[in-house]
């Protein structure tokens, strides 16, 4: 996977993210959490080119802190979306 994919991939489903928010399957946690995930992803387009190398993605401080809330998502991520908790 190139570096720029990651991006894209998160780009090509945040915007309708509001859709399983409405669902019950993204808490107000986990919104906050994409929500900043999409603003760092934006700070470092915003850096140019030298923040989407490969060496970047090791290196970089942006993508740690994206790895860091890439996790956190995770944990705050329902098993299954179906089963909203009451």
């Amino acid at each position: 996977m190139c570096v720029d994919e990651l991006a894209l991939d998160f780009d090509a489903v945040y915007p309708a993210s509001w859709q399983s928010r409405e669902a019950g399957w993204i808490s107000e946690g986990l919104a906050a959490v994409l929500s900043t995930i999409d603003q760092k992803l934006t700070a470092l387009t915003e850096q140019g080119s030298s923040a989407w190398t490969e060496e970047a993605l090791h290196s970089h401080p942006g993508w740690q802190e994206l790895r860091g809330l890439a996790h956190r998502a995770l944990t705050l991520m329902l098993a299954e979306p179906w089963s909203v908790p009451s």
